[in-house]
């Protein structure tokens, strides 16, 4: 692991021995046949799955080939030594195992210790590679065909036994695989090494039609998953999992995490949902740390006046209250000197458009105040400095003299959105003032990103650093502060088709520095990094998550311009939501709504008398869903929480806080309408499935078995659907609560997204009640819950099985 960068001043904290004895090293005659070579069959390298009858009699599964520490040593060699090799082979690089090898860092001679890996060689023998098989006009095609089944071979043994954490358990799945008897430490260094030699080879050209910011292998470090955990939220470790690849892992691993207290707040999280528990009570102002505070320093606001001609304001609640009323946008002017803040108004229409900074916070950093229009001075005069040095061509210089300004201010919600307390006329005034933050955004002359968790390193660390706080900080996993990223610029023109993430600043100890700059900077270590042989994909990937994912989600946008088109930005704005959460549920449709350029006073107008965070969710979630009308058909097999209403239970409840979401299960196209439908409203599909009714009147969906077995009658008159390998799909639930209704009348449907048609193929499906016979050629279907059918030859003989025929591929489905 020595080849992968790690933070200043932390060792390489893997220690990987190699206890091979030399006759049993890697013998260079070829990576794919090795195993074939010292003996070893398919299934004993899969070590035994129960699929075969092979594996099935072999209950000792690895047991075969010697004892644990042999099947280690064989499987070091081949996936680390002999992949290495090989590999550097091709490239007309010849090495040798003990290249790789160095004495253990113990006192004096020891002949009995082992030698241990060491890869630090390995970023000097990647250049060579490229520069030798460049020069050798190697052609691409030829040396991608020798790569792509070793990388797949490796993939294929790593994403097998190296899958950390407890994954859902799935009674009736068969294939599982016997733990491998190869230490975590060993399995992370193969990994380390399979990512680094085939990234080597994406950024020399040698891969084509490969996506850089998707990791390849699914196998995970366990090792770095348990160090992560002791550092991050389990929800957050989870995404980390996901998007990055381990040389993310290992570098956030050795970084710093948050402190106990912080993740005392973490301590019901789960690897899908940040639980995080903050008391909303705590969310008050709070004076700021030094140099800022000082004795005698106020919490309530000074109003210095109005700049304008506007007249008769009595304080600054007043002020910006009056200024709402108008469709103005409230801008705070601080005075350093006379301790007075001065009201400014920027007019959505009109000729009145100061220039104004417009800050993105979380609140639970102590900028945000839920009982009053006021922060602190000290708070103030810190906002005021960092909005004095954020530079922009043209901006006037600072006056020397503290009873003087450029005429710069600022928009902060804490102090300008109205804080209704119970107060009709603020409550109106409030909404005008949410509804208004499309314009409040994309509108500053720039956006200033405050999280305490980023100002506590300067701009100057290095470059991994800055990445990997940005990749964890509070500011990129909040709702609110999503939309206040992402709107700036909305209305800039395309750069090479892309979007600019324009005017957005991320401030740090010494000074803010805008996201485009951060970009470039990250582009540029990471092509210093290739030319020094260190092949990454955390900058990538990091700079994906904040910066490409912002001008993507522009893109998009910038070619739907109609209402009737909004649904195409439902899928993007979910994949860029899932990470961010808030702590009030119904502010979720107004962000979606600001965002995707939908008028949210609609949304804001429905009824909240006596009704729920959650209550008013869903009731503006259900008045989304009715507005954008027309959504992927594919979309009912979503595996988010559902919406619990009638005609809605297809789709999602939200959108946000979700770490292990699939929107879509494929690439099916078509589109369809939310409409009524025989009398009812759901999504109109059109997919093959079952129909099916249980003798017993009790279906074993909801037992500890969570499934149920069909027979496929491929013979069956009845049957309208592709041969399939195997005689029976498996029907398998995840946990759930759904109320079954117990009666042998009772028709149920499992509708199947496509037919798997290989033994052990799968595909999602959902399952839920159905008529017994189409209306006008329609079945009505209530979504129950989602599945997953697989082919299978044999079955469990635990659950139901029934005998059912297939249901063509055009069968016309209306889910509610």
């Amino acid at each position: 692991m020595e080849h992968l960068p790690l933070p200043d001043r932390v060792e390489p904290f893997i220690i990987v021995p190699y206890e091979a004895p030399k006759k049993d090293w890697y013998d260079g005659q070829g990576f794919l046949d090795y195993p074939q070579r010292c003996g070893w069959t398919e299934e004993q390298l899969r070590g035994g799955d129960d699929t075969t009858k092979e594996d099935y009699l072999d209950a000792n599964g690895f047991k075969k080939k010697g004892s644990d520490d042999e099947v280690e040593q064989f499987f070091q060699t081949w996936l680390f030594f002999g992949l290495l090799i090989e590999f550097l082979k091709i490239g007309g690089v010849h090495v040798q195992t003990e290249d790789f090898l160095v004495d253990a860092n113990t006192e004096g001679d020891n002949p009995d210790m082992p030698k241990m890996v060491n890869t630090s060689k390995l970023p000097q023998l990647l250049l060579e590679w490229r520069d030798e098989i460049t020069n050798r006009g190697a052609n691409t095609e030829r040396t991608w065909k020798i790569l792509t089944p070793m990388f797949d071979r490796s993939k294929s043994i790593l994403d097998r036994y190296c899958m950390p954490g407890h994954e859902k358990e799935w009674p009736l799945k068969q294939e599982k695989p016997r733990p491998w008897p190869v230490r975590d430490e060993i399995s992370t260094t193969m990994i380390a090494l399979t990512f680094s030699l085939r990234r080597a080879a994406i950024e020399s050209g040698y891969i084509d039609n490969v996506d850089p910011l998707t990791p390849t292998l699914h196998g995970r470090s366990e090792l770095l998953w348990k160090r992560l955990q002791q550092k991050w939220c389990i929800a957050d470790v989870t995404t980390a999992l996901k998007e990055l690849a381990i040389d993310g892992h290992y570098y956030l691993a050795a970084s710093p995490g948050l402190s106990n207290k912080e993740l005392d707040h973490h301590s019901k999280c789960t690897e899908e949902h940040c639980l995080y528990e903050y008391d909303l009570k705590m969310y008050v102002a709070r004076h700021a740390g030094s140099p800022w505070h000082h004795s005698g320093c106020k919490s309530t606001i000074k109003y210095g006046g109005q700049l304008g001609p506007e007249r008769g304001q009595t304080d600054w609640v007043d002020a910006i209250g009056k200024i709402i009323d108008k469709d103005a946008i409230p801008i705070a002017l601080w005075v350093k000197g006379s301790r007075e803040l001065w009201s400014v108004e920027y007019h959505l229409t009109g000729n009145r458009k100061p220039n104004y900074v417009a800050i993105s916070h979380v609140w639970a950093d102590g900028h945000g105040n839920p009982n009053a229009n006021s922060i602190p001075e000290c708070q103030l005069d810190r906002i005021t400095h960092y909005v004095e040095n954020v530079h922009w061509e043209g901006r006037k210089p600072i006056p020397g003299n503290p009873n003087l300004s450029d005429g710069i201010g600022f928009w902060l919600d804490t102090i300008c959105v109205p804080v209704d307390k119970g107060d009709p006329i603020k409550k109106v005034q409030k909404k005008k003032a949410i509804a208004n933050m499309r314009h409040v955004y994309s509108r500053a002359k720039a956006v200033l990103v405050l999280d305490n968790w980023l100002e506590q390193i300067s701009s100057t660390h290095p470059i991994l650093d800055i990445v990997s706080r940005l990749y964890q900080s509070n500011w990129i996993k909040r709702l609110w502060t999503h939309q206040e990223g992402f709107l700036p610029g909305l209305d800039a023109p395309l750069e090479e088709g892309l979007l600019r993430t324009t005017r957005v600043y991320i401030q740090f100890s010494d000074k803010s520095v805008e996201l485009d700059e951060l970009r470039e900077q990250f582009e540029t270590y990471q092509q210093q990094q290739i030319n020094v042989g260190i092949h990454l994909q955390f900058p990538v990937a990091a700079n994906a998550r904040l910066l490409v994912m912002y001008s993507r989600l522009k893109f998009i946008m910038s070619g739907v311009k109609d209402m009737k088109d909004k649904w195409k930005l439902y899928a993007p704005v979910a994949d860029a939501m899932s990470e961010r959460k808030t702590s009030r549920l119904a502010d979720e449709i107004i962000c979606l709504a600001t965002i995707i350029g939908i008028d949210v006073k609609p949304f804001l107008e429905l009824p909240d008398k006596d009704k729920s965070d959650e209550e008013l969710a869903q009731d503006r979630m259900a008045l989304f869903l009715d507005t954008v009308h027309t959504f992927a058909m594919q979309l009912v097999f979503n595996n988010y929480q559902r919406l619990e209403r009638i005609g809605y239970r297809w789709a999602p409840r939200s959108l946000l806080n979700f770490r292990l979401p699939q929107l879509y299960p494929g690439r099916d196209q078509r589109t369809t309408n939310f409409q009524v439908v025989n009398g009812k409203k759901g999504l109109l599909v059109q997919y093959p499935g079952f129909l099916m009714q249980f003798d017993s009147g009790r279906p074993t969906f909801g037992t500890s078995e969570r499934g149920c077995v069909i027979k496929y009658n491929q013979k069956s008159d009845k049957s309208q659907g592709p041969r399939v390998d195997g005689n029976y799909f498996i029907i398998e639930l995840p946990p759930n609560n759904v109320r079954w209704t117990e009666s042998s009348s009772q028709v149920y449907a499992v509708v199947l997204y496509e037919v798997p048609t290989k033994r052990g193929q799968s595909c999602a499906a959902i399952v839920g009640l159905s008529t017994s016979s189409p209306a006008n050629g329609i079945y009505t279907f209530e979504h129950c819950s989602i599945a997953t059918a697989r082919v299978v030859s044999t079955a469990p003989t635990w659950v139901d099985v029934v005998e059912v025929p297939l249901l063509a591929s055009n069968t016309k489905w209306l889910v509610y």
